[in-house]
């Protein structure tokens, strides 16, 4: 890891602690009050802790800060590890309005309200989490989310870029996309991914992610691809021996909230939303980031070997991979939201000097 993107992750991590310390303190310290109305906040992630649960981390100090901000006029009560049902149930309870919010929604859940979200998942595009930052928090990521909220109801609060998704398997070390020809690669049902694993030589298996371990365990699926903190979180190392860090996609997860219920908040309430939401995406991108060293450690001790392909072995990849998947989207994409995003990662590259 560069010096830049160490002194970005130290800066984030003490930013997830300090708000989320100060932020309890202030809502721990006003007396209980009845609150005039309550946000139903949905997740499918663990609540184990800060540090082991992305999505803990993120809705902990979403609720502190509303909470503390608005002195108990408005409640969060959060509801993890899929009480509310799963992704796609959330995601259409929250469109409804039958729930306020949802943490940890996909872009390929997203694009089933419009298929121009798709161009999110373009393999290969994003250079390093700094540049999907900038192109999410930028005039690309505000026309977009403003595509979504006229598609779905869904307004959303935080684009999450946490962290590169790569490919494990336990047949044999990847170092070139020829080292994935007939690997039964486990990927999500959506198009990006099963037009990407295919054109790089693997068949891909869509399997749930429920299934994902016991599928890997047995040999139904060889492969898959996840971030390390995936990895780490459901101990796929457990049952993978081989680790390559190709950096494909950047995982972009989705905070969203009820467009009707934000709308008929007070303007102040609407600014503390906004407020807390910011604070919680740079809590958990701070902890996410901070603790990757610490997850690919525990990968390798796990046993699984870790390959960091060369420059020239990441040209293969995305030259086999981006120009098939770009095709697989006519029809279904328009050109325009693909010149779009290279547009705006180009003037993010420029901005961080990744361009003269």
């Amino acid at each position: 890891m560069k010096k830049q993107q160490k002194v970005n992750c130290i800066t984030l991590i003490l930013l997830a602690f300090g708000f989320f310390i100060f932020c309890a303190g202030d809502a721990n310290a006003a007396e209980p009050k009845k609150p005039d109305f309550v946000i139903k906040l949905g997740h499918c992630d663990t609540h184990i802790g800060i540090v082991e649960s992305p999505y803990f981390t993120y809705t902990e100090v979403f609720k502190s800060i509303v909470e503390g901000r608005t002195d108990g006029r408005v409640s969060v009560r959060i509801f993890p590890n899929s009480q509310l049902g799963d992704l796609r149930s959330q995601m259409e309870q929250t469109s409804r309005g039958e729930m306020q919010m949802l943490a940890g929604m996909t872009v390929d859940l997203l694009a089933s309200y419009d298929p121009n979200v798709q161009v999110l998942g373009i393999p290969y595009s994003f250079q390093n989490i700094e540049i999907g930052r900038k192109v999410l928090n930028g005039s690309f990521g505000q026309e977009i989310t403003q595509l979504v909220r006229e598609k779905s109801k869904l307004r959303v609060l935080s684009w999450l870029p946490t962290a590169f998704r790569n490919f494990s398997n336990s047949v044999r070390e990847i170092r070139t996309p020829d080292d994935m020809k007939g690997l039964k690669m486990r990927v999500m049902q959506s198009p990006v991914h099963l037009s990407m694993v295919k054109a790089l030589g693997a068949n891909p298996t869509p399997i749930p992610w429920e299934e994902l371990y016991s599928a890997l365990q047995t040999g139904v699926a060889d492969g898959q691809e996840n971030p390390p903190y995936s990895v780490v979180m459901a101990k796929l190392y457990e049952v993978q021996k081989f680790y390559t860090l190709d950096n494909h996609l950047l995982n972009i997860a989705v905070v969203v909230m009820n467009d009707n219920f934000y709308n008929k908040l007070k303007p102040e309430d609407q600014k503390i939303i906004q407020y807390a939401a910011r604070q919680a995406e740079l809590s958990l991108l701070g902890v996410v980031c901070a603790k990757e060293n610490q997850d690919l450690k525990k990968i390798s001790d796990g046993g699984v070997k870790i390959y960091n392909p060369t420059p020239a072995e990441f040209a293969m990849f995305q030259k086999r991979a981006q120009g098939p998947v770009i095709e697989a989207l006519e029809g279904k994409v328009s050109k325009v939201w693909v010149d779009k995003l290279f547009n705006a990662i180009k003037q993010a590259e420029k901005e961080t000097g990744l361009l003269d």
